[in-house]
């Protein structure tokens, strides 16, 4: 425990958080903390810049004993906390990191001074001179469109941001997602340290509940992957509805999830210049196997975009990619397809990839029966090479890759080409039912490994036990409780509309009944080949086939000797 703290230590103690001045008792605390957000300059609702965090430091400085130049005293003589000690206690009580952020049921981003019309802006704008977004806190349940903050005031409010519309199936619907970002006005314009806010329309989804249904499971799963919350958008008067706020998958992500090893090559997926990203082996005329296969040159969209260390030729040659899709393909070891079963594969992966994380991420995705991912359309998803531990900074010579998913709108028994997902095999990912027949090797030729493929089946069976039931994902929607999902997104949905059957205002496909139904009343709904069956109705259909299909694989598979679940997969020393 620190006995003093200087001033670049608590800067670092409250980097990426913002303390609200309004949940600061009151007294001494509160009162210095106004005068810091006076002092920096900006007399906001929250402090979060350098700036301000200087200038609080600087007050505490003044206004209590210091242990030494520059430094506050923690603890006295006797070994008690002092007043500082308190201070300190107080501001990180009332601030408010990231974790923090997607804890809370609700925001209202309102955007003044700025009306973007229903065109699409698919390029970044930013609003004129005096348009501000503010974010606060606010009840699922307020029959307000745009209520007004609560007693714990504005959380957030800037002048300096850009926006853009976001998506790609859904870019130019009626109701639009966006994106706001606020790196443009240096590092004290943070909401809980974020730089991107992504606010997803679900312009696919009826219920409004599936991504979070989706993201809460990957969490239970400890799969890296981002997380979620709800907020309510408006422009000036203009209510836009109910959105889903998605964590985005940046820098700061990589930091709050890899720690040290947050400096590596950060890739995104798509269907773009070499095709999707199936992860597929790829050789030159001349054999060449290197990283310049997955890529064109040239300033087009890439199939694998590397978003970090774009700049930095030792990084950017997707050597690392190509190592990565070498090993996982099994090339150079001996034998055909039994070659995936042996130690030697296993061996190479394993240094190569968190496996167990990929493995219990693909036992839930195969669960939710989401498509639009490495699944079936080779697109939607991050891969991360984030070095090995204690060589992080070494992460081309030895990479060690992160599966990250994205994007979950279209699961838990959506589909639009007949395709019934919930009796799909969960071993063979390219079976009957899933009609598209990519390889998809990071699944399948895993797969083939015994040990792999025994983790991956007592994970799922782990999941049908635990998380993935009926009785589970009910409880979840809580459709007739105080404190379920339904109770979060029913009133900010019902205000799209001005009548239960009418046209929703904001552009949103479904009628506020046809949100009702499947929603609460967890009915299917069909249009043509477009289907969105009740969310706990799918479940129990995918509960009961995979739970018949275990049954048939245990007769040659037994579940691991060690029990389940099993530790998290580590990333090797060199």
């Amino acid at each position: 425990m620190d006995t003093a703290v200087s001033r670049d230590r608590f800067w670092e103690m409250f980097k990426g958080r913002a303390v609200v001045v309004s949940e600061l008792p009151d007294g001494p605390s509160r009162t210095l903390a106004h005068l810091a957000s006076e002092l920096a300059g900006r007399d906001d609702a929250s402090l979060r810049s350098k700036a301000e965090y200087r200038a609080l430091f600087n007050l505490l400085l003044a206004h209590l004993l210091p242990s030494a130049p520059a430094k506050l005293r923690l603890v006295d003589g006797a070994g008690r906390p002092t007043a500082a000690a308190q201070a300190i206690e107080d501001f990180f009580g009332a601030s408010q990191g990231k974790p923090e952020f997607f804890d809370a049921d609700m925001y209202m981003f309102h955007v003044t001074g700025f009306q973007p019309g229903r065109g699409t802006l698919r390029e970044q704008v930013r609003p004129g001179h005096g348009a501000r977004v503010e974010v606060w806190k606010t009840d699922p349940a307020d029959r307000q469109r745009i209520p007004a903050p609560s007693a714990g005031g504005v959380l957030f409010s800037t002048q300096d941001f850009v926006l853009k519309n976001s998506g790609n199936r859904t870019l130019g619907a009626p109701k639009k997602s966006w994106r706001i970002t606020l790196d443009e006005a240096g590092p004290g314009n943070r909401l809980a340290g974020m730089v991107r806010i992504n606010l997803k329309a679900m312009y696919n989804d009826p219920s409004q509940m599936r991504e979070a249904l989706a993201w809460r499971l990957f969490a239970e799963a400890d799969v890296p992957a981002p997380r979620h919350t709800y907020g309510k958008l408006a422009f000036d008067e203009a209510y836009r509805g109910l959105f889903s706020v998605i964590e985005q998958v940046d820098k700061r992500f990589l930091k709050d999830n890899f720690g040290e090893n947050h400096r590596g090559n950060l890739y995104k997926t798509g269907c773009r210049d070499i095709g999707c990203a199936h992860l597929t082996y790829r050789t030159g005329r001349d054999g060449d196997d290197s990283g310049r296969q997955y890529f064109i040159p040239g300033p087009g969209e890439r199939t694998y975009r590397l978003k970090t260390n774009k700049n930095d030729p030792r990084a950017n040659t997707y050597d690392d990619l190509a190592c990565f899709i070498r090993t996982i393909n099994g090339i150079g070891l001996p034998g055909g397809e039994e070659r995936f079963d042996t130690d030697a594969f296993r061996g190479a992966v394993d240094g190569i990839m968190n496996v167990n994380a990929f493995l219990r991420w693909a036992a839930v995705n195969v669960l939710l029966g989401s498509w639009d991912n490495y699944y079936a359309t080779g697109s939607n998803y991050y891969l991360y090479n984030s070095g090995h531990s204690g060589v992080a900074e070494d992460f081309v010579s030895y990479p060690y890759f992160h599966f990250i998913p994205w994007d979950y709108d279209n699961c838990l028994g959506i589909d639009y080409s007949g395709t019934q997902w919930q009796y799909a095999d969960i071993v063979d990912w390219p079976g009957k039912t899933n009609r598209r027949k990519q390889k998809i090797p990071l699944v399948r030729n895993l797969l083939r490994n015994h040990d792999y493929r025994r983790y991956y089946l007592d994970y799922l069976e782990y999941m049908l036990d635990t998380e993935f039931n009926p009785g589970a994902i009910a409880a979840q929607i809580g459709a007739h409780s105080g404190d379920g999902l339904w109770h979060r997104v029913r009133q900010a949905a019902y205000l799209e509309a001005d009548t239960p059957y009418g046209r929703p205002f904001t552009g949103r496909r479904y009628s506020n009944d046809e949100v009702y139904q499947a929603g609460c009343r967890q009915r299917d709904l069909r249009y043509g080949k477009k289907t969105m069956e009740g969310i706990v109705h799918y479940v129990r259909m995918r509960h009961d086939s995979a739970r018949a299909q275990l049954a048939q694989l245990r007769r040659t598979i037994p579940r691991g000797a060690d029990g389940f679940p099993g530790e998290a997969q580590q990333p090797l020393a060199a």
